[in-house]
């Protein structure tokens, strides 16, 4: 377990069979992935009975521990962690009422929420939330009520569930604890650092790749972050990072107009390999749109898309001759239009 990481490289961990140790890095790689939000940041009215868990906590009880939490479940948070943990307290015999979400869409994959409750006749209630959680010792039931456009709950809504276990699946946190102290530049949407097209973050020689860069849909992305941020570690150690035009023409990357981030935040043109993959979330449902992509002014990509959600992740590339060719490009803007 890494303890600590010092400005200037040094990295205190520990274990059972060495106790402590300080190492001097020459490169590091944050890749601490991320928790789960509690119970304590909803602020939801009620006791403090037993019965609740986060979904992540339940599935390791379940799968790895061979526990059951419960038998009456209701499921706060539509997160692919509680989709799927929907389907699974049902195959082991658990009764799920009921999944509430507050947003007016899903933060899954469509397809947990075709394969984890609509196979099962689990019902989804978006723009809903718990208003109350009744219980003492052990949860005993919970009231759901409908929200508005300022996710307030609206009265003579409310909807009253027994259960004995409630579920939170209510987004996920990057853990960044570590970054914060040797004061890595940090993205206010996603919690996760800023970095350029190498995953390198503010900090020379520090990278940063898989949840605790920003929360992914699928592990798939996560190790092909890994598998390039350890390659540029490794070249940043051997003196090999940078190539012929280290620190000629840098580019930065904008979101606006429905995109809600990008990762990388930056380019470096003479840096980068021949393309760069691009990720970024969109804020809320859009049908029959597009993905434009303008350097400077111009537009370079108009891509079509049938759906896009907040809980699937989109990508562009980056084409590094094409790039090449607009030498005094400042910014890049990614995002949604209508036609």
């Amino acid at each position: 377990m890494v303890m600590d990481i010092t400005q200037s490289k040094i990295v205190t961990y520990m274990n059972r069979a060495e106790g402590m140790v300080h190492i001097q890095a020459k490169s590091i790689i944050l890749a601490m992935g991320c928790r789960e939000r509690p119970r304590g940041a909803l602020n939801i009215p009620g006791f403090r009975p037993a019965g609740i868990f986060s979904a992540g906590t339940a599935q390791r009880l379940v799968n790895m521990e061979g526990y059951m939490p419960g038998r009456e479940v209701v499921i706060l948070g539509s997160g692919d962690i509680g989709l799927i943990m929907a389907r699974r307290m049902t195959l082991e015999g658990a009764h799920v009422k009921v999944v509430a979400e507050i947003m007016p869409y899903s933060g899954g994959l469509k397809r947990n929420i075709v394969q984890c409750l609509d196979d099962f006749g689990i019902p989804l209630r978006l723009s809903h939330t718990i208003v109350d959680i009744r219980g003492v010792d052990r949860v005993e039931g919970v009231t759901i009520a409908q929200v508005d456009e300022h996710m307030k709950p609206v009265p003579g809504t409310e909807e009253d569930y027994d259960c004995d276990t409630i579920l939170l699946s209510v987004g996920l946190i990057p853990e960044n604890e570590l970054s914060n102290k040797i004061n890595v530049q940090m993205n206010a949407v996603t919690s996760g650092p800023v970095v350029n097209e190498s995953l390198e973050t503010n900090v020379e020689g520090v990278f940063a790749c898989g949840n605790v860069l920003h929360v992914h849909d699928l592990v798939d992305y996560v190790s092909e972050e890994a598998a390039l941020a350890g390659k540029n570690a490794a070249k940043y150690v051997l003196g090999k990072f940078g190539g012929q035009e280290n620190s000629a023409h840098t580019v930065t990357l904008e979101a606006v107009d429905g995109v809600r981030y990008t990762v990388p935040k930056t380019v470096n043109v003479g840096r980068m390999e021949d393309t760069v993959k691009v990720r970024f979330r969109v804020g809320n449902v859009f049908k029959d749109s597009y993905v434009s992509v303008y350097y400077d002014d111009e537009r370079v990509l108009h891509r079509k898309k049938i759906i896009m959600a907040p809980g699937e992740m989109e990508d562009i590339t980056l084409d590094r001759k094409k790039l090449l060719g607009y030498p005094d490009l400042k910014k890049i803007t990614v995002k949604i239009e209508r036609e």
